[in-house]
C-alpha cells in the first residue's frame, strides 16, 4: 500500500459522516462486541466446564503475549509515521509510534473467534468475519499496513487451531 492509498482512503472516509460512522462501528464497536461475547462465553465455560476455562483463557492470552513480544522485536513503523498523514482515530491520545507488526487487534480478535468456534462453530465463524473486518478497518484508518493485519489474522487462526484442536490436545 502506498502513501497515495492511505491519504486517499482516509480522505474518502472523512468526506461523509456515514462513512465515518461505519468505520467507527467496525473499528471501535466490533472489538468491544468480540470481547463481550468472549467474556460471556468465559463465564458459561467456567460454569459448565471449569477445567476447559484454563484453555479458553490461556490460548488467547498466549497469542496476545506472543504478538506483543513480536511487535517489540520487529518495531515496525506505522503507515502514518512512514507517510506523514493523519490517520483516522477515535482517540488521538492513543496514537502509537512503531510496534505495528503484527496487528494485535486482529490477532486477538482471530484467536478469540477460534476459541468461540470451539464451543459454538456458527458464532465463531461470524466472529472470524468480524475479526477480518476489524483488521481491514485498521488498514483503512491508516493505523496498519496490510501485511500487519494479514500476519496477525493468520497467526490468530493458527494459534487457535493448535490451541483448540481436540485431535492434537
Amino acid at each position: 500500500m502506498s502513501e497515495k492509498f492511505y491519504k486517499n482512503t482516509t480522505d474518502f472516509i472523512r468526506e461523509k459522516p456515514r462513512r465515518m460512522s461505519l468505520i467507527y462501528m467496525i473499528a471501535r464497536v466490533f472489538p468491544i462486541a468480540i470481547g463481550a461475547i468472549y467474556l460471556f462465553l468465559c463465564v458459561i465455560t467456567g460454569l459448565i466446564m471449569p477445567l476447559a476455562l484454563f484453555r479458553f483463557i490461556g490460548v488467547p492470552l498466549a497469542a496476545f503475549v506472543l504478538v506483543t513480544v513480536g511487535r517489540v522485536l520487529f518495531h515496525r513503523k506505522r503507515p502514518y509515521e512512514v507517510y506523514r498523514f493523519t490517520p483516522i482515530t477515535f482517540n488521538k491520545k492513543r496514537l502509537k509510534k512503531g510496534k505495528s507488526f503484527p496487528s494485535r487487534h486482529t490477532a486477538s480478535a482471530a484467536v478469540i473467534a477460534m476459541a468461540c468456534m470451539s464451543l459454538v462453530p456458527s458464532l465463531g465463524a461470524a466472529m472470524l468475519v468480524m475479526a477480518a473486518l476489524v483488521g481491514i478497518s485498521r488498514v483503512l484508518c491508516g493505523l496498519h499496513f496490510l501485511s500487519d493485519v494479514a500476519v496477525g489474522f493468520v497467526f490468530g487462526i493458527i494459534v487457535g487451531i493448535i490451541g483448540f484442536c481436540p485431535i492434537i490436545f
